[in-house]
């Protein structure tokens, strides 16, 4: 069970996001709040495992980054955001934030962010950080390895992917040796991180 606190300054969005996770059961909402302050409150009086943060424009930068800095040190943080100024969605990651989606995201893509930054992942919108020339392309994934590399940010194990897919289990683990080398990536937490990263797989 992921318990959840919500902040947005606009009832609306809060009444939304809320009947949003509500839908999914391995979700509780712990608590919800209009501004950073209301929410520290909380903070004193509930625990909760990620904050979700629907940002603002007029919330000034500075004052954005303390909070956020502070909440990091109770909670992981799954940002909503408008369309930052270029530099800022990086400034974000670098802070240690979680995941980071656009404020239109739909209330499919929302909690699977949640689940997969309670389960260490880190989720960002390719949207809002476009891959820039120094980074370092990744080679492309097969349809099948594709298939193989959504199964495991879904959570499954190979047994039943191999199910799912109907193929061996031993073809799976060749698919996901394939997979880890082409991301350059150590395990399939990271390959499934840098897949989401780079746009490989979706939400």
């Amino acid at each position: 069970m992921v318990d959840l606190w919500i902040m947005t300054f606009s009832a609306v969005r809060r009444e939304w996001l809320s009947k949003a996770v509500s839908s999914e059961p391995e979700i509780r909402i712990a608590g919800t709040a209009a501004t950073f302050p209301f929410l520290q409150s909380l903070m004193s009086d509930t625990s909760a495992d990620i904050s979700l943060i629907d940002l603002q424009p007029e919330m000034p930068a500075s004052t954005t980054r303390d909070w956020l800095e502070e909440l990091l040190e109770v909670t992981s943080i799954v940002l909503l955001v408008p369309e930052p100024e270029p530099g800022v969605v990086n400034q974000i990651r670098r802070a240690g934030v979680g995941g980071v989606l656009q404020s239109n995201a739909s209330s499919e893509q929302i909690v699977q962010a949640i689940k997969s930054v309670a389960s260490g992942l880190m989720v960002f919108d390719r949207a809002l950080a476009p891959q820039s020339p120094d980074d370092e392309p990744l080679e492309q994934l097969t349809p099948r390895e594709s298939e193989v590399l959504r199964l495991l940010a879904d959570g499954l194990g190979n047994k039943e992917i191999a199910v799912k897919l109907s193929i061996s289990e031993h073809t799976i683990k060749f698919h996901i040796h394939s997979i880890l080398g082409k991301l350059g990536a150590a395990s399939r937490t990271e390959a499934v991180t840098r897949g989401l990263r780079s746009g490989l797989i979706e939400l």
